[in-house]
Order: structure tokens, then C-alpha cells, then sequence
């Protein structure tokens, strides 16, 4: 009986297996389509910490060998971390559990470690490993944190003038190099077995300080301060290779073109500076690069034009000829860094710059925290400054290539000279070849447009604020910011032009500069506003394929000079070129986190900027085992308490709140003249966010849960020009948060007057910065983004290049337009209200004579609003001026008489249903195509595709949602039935078997049943 009731079983379970896997293939589609479909919500303050440890948790570590001895007795994975001359690459970070990790606890000889550990240390317990105290009160006590770390560092230091000044430098380091926990209590007493702990880390430090040949250490996976600075900003006579610390010497790299048609190839001028062991052959160096146009100096920004130069304004210039190659020079002999070093003078990168009122190199300093931490840093202006040869042409393909020939020299694959005229070779003699560009405005967007080229060598970058298409730093969808000469390229290229500084250098170019400019005026002016080849030679975004390095982007959400809009195309032509990008978004303007000319530097969850800084290039130019990569996706901090940063696990969101316009009148008709309606254009912002005017158009819902936005919004409506003409006939459009009570928010960017003086740690012998933080105001209103466009282009997108073609707008001739507002992360609060306003023209920058009225249709008015929350649909209700009375007394009018907008083929954005991981080789192959026919239909649509057919469906049922979306959700219905409801065929199949056989199964379980009682 017991066989055969066996035997029946297995047979049972044996046919019930297909059906089983059905299911389990159904459940695991169902989950991954739930996770692609997903967002993945934010966790606060995340750069994700490691859980604080106590100092009494560790275990016992004593290191008293050299580190050549005491590096046999560890496991193969903990290898030595500093670099070896020998061995310049081989750079392995003895494991940290994150970027902030505790007290670092490493692998012992058991033999080491004393068979009586004392369970609170004292003086006399410390001076058993280090010989001495340098406090002999400190004997018979029991010491506390902050004097075990005192301490070991004086016993490890050479000099204390290597461990700061004070106290809390010493603190710092110990905090740096995981000695102590970051939020430990200073006052606590140590335990014996954390004293062993805190020596073994002193020990590294003692022995790196000593070592015969210096190298960088890095502990707890970055890199420390153990190298000594001196200043290069001095006069020629008080400078001296042989009284410097760091080695400072100029070089200058041949490039491929001729741009100045002297019939020579240009070369440019870069500031090499290295902490002097480097020089001396002690280790190759990575190297730190900043392509920064204004370093050499500039003009004054007043008087920037061919006609305040007194240059002439009638030339003409041929630009094919600037990329003429002649022959390249050829070397008569060569000389070492060392001796270049000797026999540069400090006025190679210190000299008096007239206009501009200050000493440049402008950047000489401000990479001094990564000098003594063991990196080299070099820096060059570029074509057309002072110092080097050819013509600025602002962002074109050759300022790119001059800074990419930079990079190819540091890998040993470019020739640069001791001088313009001499042809003495220079090697980068004293580099391992690996580079990280980095900068703040034109500094990150030449970093960006570097890493365009896919120029071996360049490991990684870190752009700030910096431009990845020209169009979009000067136009908008057809529409320029601002008035010439700020709205054209020639501006900035003269702005920089310093070769004018050197009266001699500027005689032997001069009238072939001028010609270019004007040529160059021409040629931009030839297209209007409209994207040609002159932003296509600028356009970084086309070049996504090259792209072989990983990048942290920075920006500033309320950097209204380069626009939040770059980071995105950053972000987007990184992701599709499958590398590792990162996003950390601060509250300021157009400001560096870390604002060395400033002062200051900020801090994001207790990590000020330099020190993640310091790990994210520790991992990528020095090979450190650390857990940068775990990095959120997005860090960004908080619009309302800058105190609070968020981290988000991807950039893109599924969710939308859809805001339909609502108003009593199918049109309505705003003028340019802001003097009639009665508004003050440096207020201009504040008024129309409250109610419409003759000059704006307002429309306002409200906000009935907390809600985070996150991306670039799209906004659609139906337009046409009511009276007047002319080639620039922008409409402006704002998404405000509004609320009838003041409350406190991150105003423009502006740091705050409040600051810890000194708490920006720079290490070493330097000067620490202050830490600010953003300040808030109280208001009653924020513009969260705006948008612009030009009514003479309709068919323009997002992509840059969607806005080559433009029409003439003619009076009553109605278009379909999109207008995409710039990208923020921004929270708006329960209770507040969400306010749509469309303009004309934007006057903070611009300034449009010429009177002109535009029509829409308000029924066609939609914003499609990325969240992190789930997708809604609101009404946004026209809001009346008091001015005008006759519109409380209009007649609602019914769904039934609204009529849908045309819908027509609009280049879209893409936003990605999920992102690659970290490091991803691959991925999705949508990203950056243009999408069509995207209108409020098309994104419900996508929508219920992205598995959020449920909320769609209550979007149907809620009363106040039109019938035009009640017709665009029933569509959306029936698309989303027609798709497979779960499963391949081959998976249905497996599932409609498993049926089958199950159903048999119990057929023949009765037969068995049968037989086994004969």
C-alpha cells in the first residue's frame, strides 16, 4: 500500500509540473515588468553610510613591522595601497566597507598581537608602540579619543606643520584615513584593542612620511594628504624650483591646425604643477586637467565687440583654411621636467591680469587639496590666450582637439616644447598616462566635449556646470536668451582673446582674428536662431558613440547661466554610450561645490565635496578598491532645508502629472507690452504667478499630496500670432509653486551669510575653506522652470538639432507647438498650488522693441509633469485678473463643446522605462531617438504600457476629467487589452499543457486507485 500510494504521488506531482512552471514563468515576467516599469523611490540623506561602529567593536590589529614585512602577513586581497615607483599602477585600497567607513580593522598575525589586551588604555599603554608621548601628563591616564589621536599623529609626522595647524585638523585626518568613526565621541575613553587599531592606521601614515621614495597612500579609499605644498603665487624672485614643494613649469603642445594661418602649427600653453617627489622620479603621477579659457585672463567683459576693440567690422574670413596642417615642427633636442622646472619663472603663471583686476593663473590654487594628496595638475587656456597660438573659437571641434592633444601628450603620444620658438621636447616624463578632466562652466564643458573624442587615456570626468550643446547655452527651441553681442559666439571668443595682452604676439594677428570674428558673425547670422552647422561644429551631444569614460555630473539646480537642460544631454549621451554616470545636483547658481576663489565649499550628508571628490578619483586615476560605484545614481539636494540631500536610484521618471488647462473662454490673447498690463519687468515673475493680465496667461491647480518633480517638462499648446511680426517672437512659459502663506525655500542660489569657519578640511600645510550652505527665503511664490520658444518654429524639440527649420508666422495661422521647460528636482508641498504661465517674451535677459500678441487655444493646453509619485491628472483653472469682470460671469463651458488639439509630429524626449546598472555595457537603444505624436493621448498611452493601467482607469472615473482625456484614456484602454497579458507563447503554451495534463492526472489517479486495491 505504502509503494503504490508512493507511486501514485510521484506520478500526481510529476504531471503537475509543467502548470507549476507556467506559473513560475508568468510570476517572474510579471516581476521583471513590475521593475522596469518602477521608479525606484528615494531614501533620504543616502550616499549610503556605513552604520556608524563603536571604537570598542574592533578587533585587535598590532602593526609594528615594516610595511614590507607586515604587508606578507595579510591576505592576498588586502595589498599594499601605496604606489611604488616600481610598480606604478598597482594600487590596491585595503578594504573599506563603504565610502565612509568606520575604524578600519585589517588582518594580523595572531603571533603580533599581546596576550593581555588593557581594557581602557592610558598614556603609558600608547607610548609601548610609539616609544614616547609628546604629552608626559598623558602617562598614568586614561586617554580619550581626541588624545589618542593627537598623539599617534605627532609620532607619525615628521613635521606637525604636515598634520594642519589645529586640533580639528588632526581629527580630520584621523576621520580621512578611518582611524576614528566620523560621528565619534572625541571625549570617549579609548579601549586597548581600538588603541592597537588606531596605531596600525598611524603606522602607514609614520612609514609613508619616512619612505626613501614617496608615493601616495591611500587609506580608507582615498587618497591623504601626506605630501608638503608651497605656493606658486609669488614674483619671480621669490620663486625657486629649490625652495618649492611643488614643481611648477609651462609646456607647450602641438596641435594638428593652423587657426592662425601663419603657416605653423598652434601651439598651446599648459601649467604643469607636481608635489616635487614626483618630479624626482619617486612615482608616476595620475593627472587632474582643467581646459579653462579664462585662466590666462580676459577682457573687460564691457567692451568685448569689434567696434569697442577698434577692429575692423566689414572682413570676411575662410574657415575651411582653420583646419589647415601644415608640417609638424621638429625637435632639436629635448629636456626633463626637472630641468624645465629649474628654469621656469613664477611669471609663466602669475602675472597681473589689467582687466580683470587680479593675478592669473586664475585656477593656480584651486586644485591644491589633490597636489598634496599625490596627483599632478595641469592647466591650459587654450587656443587664442596668452601664452599660446591660434584663434578661441568657442567651443568649436578645434578648441576640443587643442585640449584633447593635452591629454595625448600626458599619454606620450604628443609632442610638447619648452617654449614657442626653441623646438626643445618636453616629455610628460613624470605621468602613468591616466587623466581626469574636470571644471567648473567652460572648464566642464571642454571636459565634456574631450571625452566627445574618445581620447585614450582619459579615465573619467567630472563637468560642473558645464555646456554639451552651444545652441542650447544661447537659444531655446528658436528663441535667443538674451540681446546681441551676449547672444552671440564672438562675445565670449574675444572675451578671452588675451593674445591682445602681448602687444607684439597680437601685431602678428591681429587683422586675420578680426576677419575671423566677423566671418563667424556671418555665419551664425545667417540661420537667425535656428540650429545650423555653426552650433553642429559645437554640438557634443552627436558624439555619444566615442564615449569610453565614467563622469560625475554636477550641477546647480538654480544655475540660470548654463542651464539645467546640460546636464541632461550630459546624462543622456553618457547613458547611451553605456558608461557609469553619476548625479549630484546642489541648490546653488552657477557655483562650484567646492568655490576655492569663494572661499567655501559645501557639504552633502556630513561629505564635503573635495573629500568624495578625493574617492571618485582615487577609484578611477589610481585604481583603488573602493565603493564609489555604489554612489546613489542621483544625489540632490533638498529646495526646501538644504541641510537634507536625497538619493534617487535613477534620473528618469514613468510618472506624470498630467495638468490640462481649463478656462471659460476657448482663446485667450496676451500682448507684449508689459507696461500696459501694468507690470513691472524686474517683478515680472512675482505678477503673473498670481493671476492673468493683457500680458500673461495663468492657470492654476492644486497640489493635494507632497510632490517631487524630476526631469524636463513638456508643454503643449496651440498658438498663433495675433499682431505684429519679426524673427524672434518668443513665448515664455513658468511652472511655479504658489502658496497664500510665506514659506521658506532655496531662493536663487545665493550662498548663505551663515558659514563654519575653517570646516572645509584641505589637509596637509593648507589653509581650510569655510562650509556654507545655500540660503533660504521666505515668499510666496518659486519658479520651479521655464521654458521658451519661437512661434516661427513649431517643428522644433527637444534635440538640439529639431530647431533647423523655422516658418513665417503669419496673423491667425494657428501651430501646434511643445515647449520643454527646463529640468529640476524639486518638492512641492501639500496644500500649495501649481501655477502654468505663458508670456511673450522672457525680459530677465532679453529685450523685444517691437509689440506683438499671441493667440492660444486654451483647450490645447497640456503639461506633462514628470514625478517621482504616482500618475494623476489634474485641471489647472484659468485664474483671472481683477481687472477682468466679465469672466466670473461666463457660462462654464461643457465637455462635449472642447475640442482636441491636432496632434502632429513633435520630436520627443525619451524618458527610459529603466536604466542599465552600474557600469552596464549596453543599453536600451531608444535613448536619444525622437519620438512622434506626442501629446497628452500618446503619453497616457505610454502610460498604461508601463504597467500603471490601474491609475489610468481612475483617471476615467474621476468627474472632473474632460471627455477629450476621457477619450484619450479609453484609447489607452484598448491599447493596453490588446497586449499579451503575460507571457511568451511558448511560456502560454507550457502553462495550457500543464492544464491538461493536471486535469488527466486526476483520471488516472482514480485508475491507480483502482488497481491498488486488487
Amino acid at each position: 500500500m505504502k509503494k503504490r500510494g508512493l507511486v501514485r504521488l510521484l506520478l500526481s506531482v510529476s504531471l503537475f509540473v509543467p502548470l507549476a512552471l507556467g506559473w513560475v514563468v508568468q510570476a517572474d515576467e510579471a516581476s521583471q515588468a513590475n521593475v522596469e516599469s518602477k521608479e525606484i523611490l528615494h531614501t533620504e540623506a543616502v550616499a549610503k553610510p556605513s552604520e556608524p561602529i563603536s571604537l570598542v567593536q574592533q578587533p585587535a590589529v598590532l602593526e609594528v613591522e615594516s610595511k614590507e614585512s607586515s604587508a606578507t602577513a595579510r591576505p592576498e586581497k588586502q595589498e599594499e595601497e601605496s604606489v611604488t615607483a616600481e610598480k606604478p599602477d598597482a594600487i590596491h585600497e585595503i578594504p573599506a566597507s563603504s565610502l565612509e567607513s568606520p575604524p578600519l580593522a585589517w588582518a594580523q598575525d595572531a603571533s603580533l598581537v599581546p596576550s593581555v589586551v588593557p581594557a581602557s588604555a592610558k598614556g603609558q599603554d600608547l607610548s609601548a608602540y610609539t616609544g614616547s608621548l609628546s604629552n608626559l601628563a598623558l602617562a598614568d591616564k586614561e586617554l580619550t579619543l581626541q588624545e589618542a589621536v593627537d598623539e599617534l599623529l605627532k609620532w607619525a609626522a615628521v613635521n606637525e606643520s604636515q598634520l594642519g595647524t589645529s586640533a580639528q585638523d588632526r581629527v580630520n585626518l584621523a576621520k580621512s584615513m578611518g582611524m576614528i568613526d566620523k560621528e565619534a565621541d572625541l571625549t570617549a575613553r579609548v579601549q586597548g584593542s581600538n588603541l592597537q587599531t588606531m596605531y596600525a592606521v598611524a603606522k602607514r601614515l609614520h612609514d609613508a612620511y619616512r619612505a626613501e621614495k614617496k608615493a601616495p597612500l591611500f587609506l580608507n579609499g582615498r587618497a591623504q594628504p601626506i605630501f608638503p605644498y608651497s605656493s606658486g603665487a609669488k614674483e619671480d624672485k621669490d620663486y625657486s624650483y629649490e625652495k618649492s614643494n611643488i614643481v611648477r613649469f609651462p609646456v607647450y603642445v602641438e596641435t594638428d591646425h593652423d587657426t592662425d594661418g601663419d603657416g605653423k602649427r598652434d601651439l598651446v600653453k599648459a601649467i604643469v604643477q607636481l608635489p616635487k617627489a614626483v618630479a624626482q622620479g619617486d612615482f608616476k603621477a595620475s593627472t587632474i586637467l582643467e581646459a579653462r579659457p579664462y585662466v590666462a585672463g580676459t577682457l573687460d567683459e564691457n567692451y568685448v565687440t569689434l567696434e569697442s576693440l577698434n577692429l575692423p567690422t566689414n572682413g570676411s574670413y575662410d574657415m575651411k583654411s582653420l583646419h589647415n596642417k601644415p608640417a609638424k615642427r621638429q625637435p632639436v633636442s629635448s629636456m626633463s621636467s626637472i630641468d624645465a622646472a629649474k628654469k621656469a619663472k613664477a611669471s609663466d603663471w602669475y602675472y597681473y591680469s589689467p582687466y580683470e583686476g587680479i593675478y592669473d593663473y586664475e585656477n593656480l590654487n584651486w586644485y591644491d587639496y589633490f597636489l598634496v594628496r599625490g596627483y599632478a595638475f595641469v592647466s591650459s587656456a587654450g587656443l587664442g590666450t596668452k601664452g599660446s597660438e591660434g584663434f578661441n573659437t568657442t567651443g568649436s571641434n578645434l578648441e576640443v582637439e587643442a585640449f584633447k592633444n593635452i591629454v595625448e601628450w600626458v599619454n606620450g603620444k604628443r609632442t610638447a616644447y619648452t617654449d614657442r620658438t626653441s623646438n626643445i621636447e618636453i616629455k610628460a616624463d613624470w605621468a602613468n598616462g591616466k587623466v581626469g578632466m574636470t571644471g567648473l562652466s567652460w572648464a566642464g564643458t571642454t571636459t565634456f566635449g574631450v571625452a566627445t573624442t574618445g581620447v585614450e587615456g582619459l579615465r573619467t570626468i567630472v563637468p560642473a556646470a558645464g555646456i554639451a550643446s552651444w545652441y542650447d547655452y544661447f537659444n531655446s527651441q528658436g528663441t535667443a536668451y538674451s540681446n546681441p553681442p551676449y547672444s552671440d559666439l564672438s562675445w565670449l571668443s574675444l572675451y578671452v582673446s588675451t593674445r591682445m595682452l602681448d602687444q607684439d604676439d597680437w601685431a602678428s594677428i591681429w587683422n586675420k582674428y578680426a576677419d575671423y570674428i566677423n566671418q563667424l558673425n556671418k555665419d551664425q547670422k545667417a540661420h537667425g536662431r535656428n540650429y545650423s552647422q555653426v552650433w553642429r561644429e559645437r554640438d557634443y551631444t552627436l558624439n555619444s558613440g566615442k564615449i569610453k569614460t565614467s563622469a560625475l555630473l554636477v550641477h546647480g539646480l538654480n544655475d540660470d547661466n548654463v542651464k539645467t537642460k546640460q546636464f541632461e544631454l550630459m546624462y543622456d549621451v553618457l547613458k547611451k554610450a553605456g558608461q557609469n554616470v553619476k548625479l549630484y545636483l546642489h541648490q546653488g547658481d552657477h557655483v562650484h561645490p567646492a568655490a576655492i576663489s569663494r572661499g567655501y565649499g559645501i557639504k552633502a550628508n556630513n561629505q564635503d565635496f573635495y573629500d568624495l571628490l578625493n574617492t571618485w578619483f582615487s577609484h578611477y586615476l589610481y585604481d583603488v578598491k573602493n565603493d564609489v560605484s555604489k554612489l546613489p545614481a542621483v544625489l540632490a539636494q533638498n529646495n526646501y532645508d538644504p541641510n537634507k540631500w536625497t538619493s534617487y536610484d535613477n534620473w528618469k521618471s514613468n510618472n506624470r502629472l498630467i495638468l490640462t488647462a481649463k478656462s471659460k473662454r476657448l482663446e485667450e490673447t496676451i500682448s507684449s507690452d508689459y507696461a500696459a498690463a501694468g507690470i513691472d519687468t524686474s517683478k515680472r515673475d512675482e505678477s503673473v504667478s498670481q493671476a492673468s493680465s493683457k500680458a500673461n496667461m495663468t492657470f492654476m491647480t492644486e497640489v493635494k499630496e507632497d510632490t517631487t518633480i524630476k526631469g524636463h517638462i513638456p508643454v503643449h499648446f496651440k498658438a498663433a500670432l495675433a499682431k505684429g511680426s519679426g524673427k524672434n517672437l518668443q513665448v515664455n512659459a513658468l511652472l511655479v509653486d504658489v502658496s497664500d502663506k510665506e514659506f521658506d525655500v532655496v531662493g536663487n542660489g545665493a550662498a548663505s551669510d551663515d558659514s563654519k569657519a575653517g570646516d572645509f578640511w584641505m589637509g596637509s600645510n593648507l589653509s581650510n575653506l569655510d562650509v556654507k550652505n545655500f540660503a533660504t527665503t521666505k515668499t510666496r511664490y518659486k519658479v520651479i522652470a521655464k521654458g521658451w520658444l519661437n512661434l516661427a518654429n513649431p517643428e522644433s524639440g527637444y534635440t538640439p538639432s529639431s530647431s533647423e527649420k523655422s516658418t513665417k508666422p503669419k496673423v491667425g495661422q494657428f501651430h501646434d507647438y511643445t515647449m520643454y521647460l527646463q529640468p529640476n528636482l524639486y518638492t512641492v508641498k501639500k496644500g500649495h498650488k501649481l501655477a502654468l504661465v505663458f508670456n511673450t517674451y522672457d525680459p530677465s535677459d532679453l529685450t523685444i522693441k517691437r509689440q506683438y500678441a499671441v493667440t492660444f487655444k486654451t483647450d490645447s493646453i497640456s503639461a506633462l509633469v514628470p514625478t517621482v509619485e504616482a500618475s494623476r491628472s489634474q485641471k489647472a483653472d484659468y485664474v483671472a485678473s481683477a481687472l477682468d469682470t466679465e469672466y466670473a460671469n461666463l457660462p462654464e463651458i461643457l465637455g462635449e463643446k472642447l475640442v482636441a488639439p491636432e496632434i502632429r509630429e513633435v520630436p520627443e524626449y525619451i524618458f527610459d522605462r529603466q536604466e542599465p546598472q552600474q557600469e552596464a555595457p549596453s543599453v536600451d537603444s531608444r535613448v536619444g531617438r525622437e519620438e512622434g505624436k506626442k501629446g497628452v493621448t500618446d503619453h497616457v498611452q505610454q502610460l498604461s504600457s508601463q504597467k500603471v493601467v490601474p491609475q489610468v482607469q481612475q483617471l476615467a472615473s474621476r468627474p472632473e476629467v474632460s471627455q477629450v482625456e476621457q477619450a484619450a484614456v479609453q484609447q489607452a484602454q484598448q491599447a493596453a487589452s490588446s497586449l499579451p497579458k503575460t507571457g511568451s507563447k511558448s511560456e502560454m503554451g507550457m502553462f495550457y499543457l500543464g492544464l491538461v495534463l493536471l486535469v488527466s492526472t486526476l483520471g488516472m489517479s482514480g485508475l491507480v486507485k483502482k488497481y491498488s486495491h486488487r
